[in-house]
């Protein structure tokens, strides 16, 4: 996931192979694309999982430096959820989006806006 996510920052061609690799999510066309502008926060959510997991495994009782690295790994988890989740619906921080897609979520929201769309524009 790293590397699809570090080659997607750099190639703006990627976002097909992406959109097409999460048709198995349960929501619409935007939300995949939020889901696509997320990867590199959903990596990095990855990466802190891994202590966890191995921690976990671990049939032994928990010495205080272990308790550090599982409250570190817990709150960074949290963090790239809420990171994760304001990026999908609203495109904010920018800068853990790909450059090529941090104006996409704008523009949308610029054109549902237009005059002439939607019920609002109706004499």
């Amino acid at each position: 996931m790293t590397w699809k996510a570090a080659q997607l920052w750099r190639n703006a061609h990627l976002v097909d192979f992406f959109l097409a690799s999460f048709t198995v999510l349960p929501f619409g066309q935007e939300v995949r694309r939020g889901e696509v502008r997320s990867a590199g926060v959903t990596a990095t959510s990855l990466w802190a999982i891994t202590p966890l997991v191995f921690l976990g495994l671990l049939d032994a009782e928990m010495t205080g430096a272990q308790a550090a690295v599982v409250l570190i790994a817990v709150l960074i988890v949290l963090a790239c959820m809420a990171c994760e989740i304001s990026v999908i619906l609203f495109n904010v921080p920018a800068r853990f989006v790909p450059p090529h897609m941090r104006r996409s979520h704008k523009h949308r929201s610029r054109r549902r806006r237009a005059p002439g769309r939607g019920s609002s524009s109706a004499p």
